[in-house]
C-alpha cells in the first residue's frame, strides 16, 4: 500500500488487480456489496479484525498482510507482535497465558468454551489492533 493512499483505495486497487467485481467481493467474504463500496469510497471506517480476515483470503492476503495494510500492524520486523507469536508453536502459549492473566476475560472464556486455533489468531489480532491504536493516540 502507497503511504498516501487510504484504505479504501487500497481495497479497490487489489480487488481490481485480482479482478474481482465489488458484487463478487462482498460474496466470498460475506459483506454486502454497498458496504464493501462505502469503505472502498472511503464513507466507512477500516473494519475490525475479523472482518478485515474475511477479506483476506479472497484477496490472496494473508491476515497479518490486511492488517498491515489497515495500520492495525505494523510491518517492522524487529518488533515482536502476538500473531507472530501465535504463529510459533512455542510461542503460542505464552502469548494466550499473557491474554488470559486477566480474571474477567479467563471467565468469559471459561464460559464460551474452549476455542480454536483459528478463534484464538483472530482474538489475538484484535487485541493487538486496540494495543496500537491506544499507542497511536498516545
Amino acid at each position: 500500500m502507497e503511504n498516501n493512499q487510504t484504505f479504501g483505495e487500497y481495497l479497490k486497487q487489489l480487488r481490481k488487480k485480482k479482478g474481482l467485481t465489488i458484487k463478487k467481493l462482498a460474496e466470498l467474504a460475506g459483506f454486502s456489496p454497498s458496504y464493501l463500496s462505502r469503505i472502498e469510497r472511503g464513507e466507512r471506517n477500516i473494519p475490525n479484525a475479523r472482518l478485515l480476515k474475511k477479506l483476506a483470503s479472497p484477496l490472496n492476503l494473508t491476515p497479518q498482510q490486511i492488517m498491515i495494510a489497515a495500520g492495525y500492524l505494523n510491518n517492522e520486523p524487529d518488533k515482536p507482535s502476538l500473531y507472530n507469536e501465535m504463529k510459533e508453536d512455542s510461542g503460542a502459549s505464552s502469548a494466550w497465558q499473557e491474554i488470559i492473566k486477566d480474571p474477567a476475560l479467563q471467565e468469559a472464556l471459561e464460559e464460551i468454551g474452549p476455542l480454536s486455533e483459528d478463534e484464538k489468531e483472530g482474538l489475538l489480532l484484535y487485541l493487538q489492533a486496540i494495543k496500537l491504536r491506544r499507542d497511536k493516540n498516545k
